[in-house]
């Protein structure tokens, strides 16, 4: 029975993102042009202008202003005016208004993401316009999750179906379609996870393990966790050799960003925050819990550029369905074993220090 509701759920989780990629309207997911003009730039430009990624293309910026926003005010018309839902699938009823390019935001990001992401569309030879290539680049990010469902986190939960209906239900909340149906390289770092997790339990060698660690940072920072919490399990298992590769693979991105930063006129620089934040240490710990608590319920509440939010009722009904599979048996086999402790309480202190550090240290280019 349970095995039938996780392919049933499995084919409802990317159903219900390719949905939501068609039906969103057209930019509504946070920083998607700026994700689209890295992707296009790779798919298009000269090489080493696509490294650098700095900026959003005239053309993207005049088809932003050609759908409806939340904004108005920045130009764009507003919802009401013009159809919003499946706008993607449709050519805006005026043409787009002439408009300059503008600094991209995302440059900061690594760029292993967006080549994946553009080679496709360079070495087709395909120049979609901007709606065309943001519902390209939406549908490439589901992929990305359908890959992780069948691949990676099938082969995890294998033996805990009760458990992969509870991820899978997880996965359709508002929430989750919003972070990976869209345009953008959080799907990627979604699916590396995975094959991270799965791939510890194979044992690979250091070779692999430390292609697989250089790999996760160079589609975004936020893998470094996931990359220590890798190295940490192979230490605490023994395989010091392979934990050392990975730890000094998963670094590649710092001189890769440093060399981004030194052609984009500008260098990788690390230096003390001025002013200095005056907050004592209760106030940082109380600012601390409500960004956990945010983090906790955005994926139940918020979804789109306008932060819709769903019927409280539906959401109540999602989380008692999501906890009802909550299999005992298997949460007690994630509590065996000092060493899996031990690497938990490190990610917790990882993830504290991390944000203490960076109220000190600011990290720029």
């Amino acid at each position: 029975m349970l095995r039938r509701a996780e392919a049933f759920l499995a084919a409802a989780v990317v159903l219900r993102m390719a949905f939501h990629a068609v039906s969103l309207p057209a930019f509504e997911g946070p920083d998607e042009p700026q994700h689209l003009a890295r992707i296009r730039d790779f798919a298009r430009q000269p090489w080493s202008v696509a490294f650098e990624g700095k900026w959003v293309d005239a053309d993207i910026v005049g088809s932003v202003l050609a759908h409806p926003c939340p904004l108005p005010e920045t130009g764009c018309p507003s919802y009401g005016s013009m159809p919003g839902r499946f706008n993607i699938l449709r050519a805006p009823a005026a043409p787009p208004p002439s408009a300059a390019p503008i600094p991209n935001e995302e440059s900061k990001q690594p760029p292993l993401f967006y080549l994946a992401a553009g080679l496709p569309l360079r070495l087709l030879g395909l120049r979609p316009d901007p709606p065309a290539a943001l519902l390209y680049a939406r549908l490439f990010s589901v992929a990305l999750i359908a890959i992780a469902l069948c691949g990676p986190l099938r082969r995890i939960f294998g033996g805990h179906p009760a458990a992969a209906v509870a991820g899978l239900i997880a996965l359709l909340s508002p929430g989750a379609a919003e972070a990976f149906a869209r345009c953008s390289n959080d799907a990627a770092v979604f699916l590396w996870a995975a094959t991270v997790i799965a791939a510890l339990d194979r044992r690979p060698g250091p070779l692999k393990m430390a292609i697989l660690l250089a790999v996760g940072p160079l589609l975004k920072l936020t893998a470094l966790p996931i990359a220590a919490f890798a190295v940490a399990a192979l230490w605490l298992e023994g395989r010091q050799v392979a934990a050392a590769a990975g730890g000094a693979a998963s670094a590649l991105v710092f001189p890769v960003q440093a060399v981004r930063g030194w052609i984009g006129s500008g260098a990788l620089e690390l230096q003390r925050q001025r002013p200095a934040i005056a907050e004592t240490f209760g106030g940082w710990l109380a600012g601390f819990a409500q960004t956990a608590y945010t983090l906790v319920k955005a994926p139940f509440w918020a979804m789109g550029w306008s932060l819709l939010r769903p019927p409280g009722p539906l959401l109540g009904v999602h989380l008692g369905l999501l906890l009802s599979f909550v299999n005992p048996e298997y949460m007690s086999e994630l509590r065996q074993g000092v060493g899996l402790w031990l690497v938990a309480t490190g990610g917790v202190l990882l993830v504290i220090g991390g944000v203490w550090v960076a109220r000190l240290v600011q990290v720029k280019y």
